[in-house]
C-alpha cells in the first residue's frame, strides 16, 4: 500500500478519522472530516492513478463502485496538481448549525 504523506489540509478542518484502505485495485485514504460545521468525508486518491479519467468518471466510480456513499445526490471533487499529487471526492456533507 502507497503511502499518503502530507496530505493538504485547511487549517480549520478537523479529522475525525484517516484509514488507507483499497478502492478496487487502487490505493486511497478515507477521511471523516468536520470544516466550518459542515461533517464530511473524503476519498483521496493519487492524481497519476486516475489520469484519462474526467471528473464525471471519477465520481461516477465512486458512486457505483462503492457503499460507502450514503447521499449519492453531493458529492464534489478537487484536485491541485501543481500544489499535491492527490485528488479528493468529497461526499456525505452535514451541517451542524
Amino acid at each position: 500500500m502507497r503511502n499518503f504523506e502530507n496530505i493538504p489540509l485547511d487549517a480549520d478542518t478537523e479529522i475525525l478519522l484517516s484509514s488507507q484502505m483499497k478502492f478496487g485495485n487502487l490505493d486511497c485514504l478515507f477521511q471523516a472530516w468536520i470544516f466550518d460545521s459542515i461533517q464530511g468525508n473524503s476519498l483521496i486518491f493519487f492524481a497519476e492513478d486516475l489520469k484519462g479519467k474526467s471528473d464525471e468518471e471519477i465520481k461516477t466510480m465512486v458512486l457505483t463502485e462503492s457503499e460507502i456513499v450514503i447521499n449519492k445526490s453531493q458529492i464534489t471533487l478537487s484536485k491541485n496538481e501543481k500544489k499535491h499529487p492527490y485528488v479528493f471526492v468529497n461526499f456525505d456533507f452535514k451541517s451542524w448549525e
